[in-house]
């Protein structure tokens, strides 16, 4: 399986673990650790790790972008980029010894329309060789109208290729809007998709039913620790997390949702996609660096992960 992974936003990820971290003191780090980042290399790392082959899109700019794409080649992580002006965002990952985990987002450089157009024309031309497509994360300032929409349109290309969205609001509701179209979010970015105040475990089910029938394709949603629930056509399956000592939940999503789409074409179980997902994410969690999983210890976490069909 190939499966192109589209960052409109990349980064340079810069992990720092800080034992007792807090706001308003002078600090010394224990590690330090820089990557490409960005949702969708997340997800990339993650399925190369398990075992297919991924290809990451993306947006770079400046010196920054050109050590971005340096650091992805490093890693052996096959790359198409879409080169524009300005400088390529850096973002702070602060892992303290309990768990916590501060993230500082950079906005990334602004876009001109005449850019993002290219970067839609790169993404449909890479498309051509993947099975699925994902396109994760935050869009650029200056993004045009109706840009996410078009480029879910050029990854579909003739409506034959799976297109899965993981972003937030605003650009959640332009990609539910578009569809039909896979969805992976939290819990709380549905909430703000459904104008909900935060949901509670039990609603997940009703929230995922009333955005698939909005985007007109299967929903997962996570909630941390929490059981996860996916929704796909009439049928729902919800997995319960195995019990970790979590270092850091960063990246754990883009994980989750790698894992979710390599599995959905390998079985036609979409309760054992769904199971392996969220062993994924759990296994992500054990570590600092996001994409940080193997293929044994998910297989491990598999094991422990417990899944139940909600409904007919």
């Amino acid at each position: 399986m190939h499966v192109l992974c589209v960052t409109p936003n990349i980064s340079i990820d810069r992990t720092v673990g800080v034992p007792g971290f807090g706001a308003g003191k002078v600090w010394r780090t224990r590690r330090v650790s820089v990557a490409c980042g960005g949702k969708g290399v997340n997800v990339a790392r993650a399925i190369t790790a398990l075992g297919h082959q991924a290809t990451s899109a993306g947006l770079i700019a400046g010196h920054l972008g050109r050590l971005a794409a340096d650091l992805a080649e490093a890693e052996r992580l096959r790359a198409v980029w879409t080169e524009i002006e300005g400088e390529t965002r850096v973002c702070v990952i602060v892992v303290d010894d309990n768990g916590a985990t501060t993230v500082i987002n950079e906005p990334g450089p602004p876009i001109a329309n005449h850019h993002w157009s290219r970067f839609e024309r790169d993404v449909a031309a890479a498309a051509t060789a993947a099975d699925t497509v994902c396109i994760s994360g935050s869009l650029p300032p200056g993004c045009p109208r109706g840009g996410l929409a078009g480029l879910i349109a050029a990854a579909r290309g003739d409506g034959s290729r799976p297109v899965w969205v993981d972003t937030s609001m605003p650009a959640l509701a332009e990609a539910a809007a578009a569809g039909p179209v896979a969805i992976r979010i939290n819990a709380d970015e549905a909430a703000a998709l459904l104008g909900h105040r935060p949901l509670k475990p039990l609603e997940l089910l009703r929230a995922a039913r009333t955005i698939a029938a909005r985007c007109g394709g299967p929903v997962a949603i996570t909630d941390g620790g929490a059981p996860a629930v996916l929704v796909s056509r009439e049928n729902a399956w919800q997995a319960v997390p195995p019990p970790i000592d979590l270092v850091s939940a960063v990246g754990s999503g883009d994980c989750f949702l790698a894992a979710l789409m390599v599995t959905l074409t390998e079985c036609t179980d979409p309760g054992a996609a769904l199971r392996r997902a969220v062993a994924a994410g759990a296994a992500n969690a054990r570590h600092a660096d996001a994409g940080a999983i193997d293929a044994a210890e998910v297989a491990r976490l598999t094991e422990e992960t417990r899944v139940v069909r909600l409904d007919g």
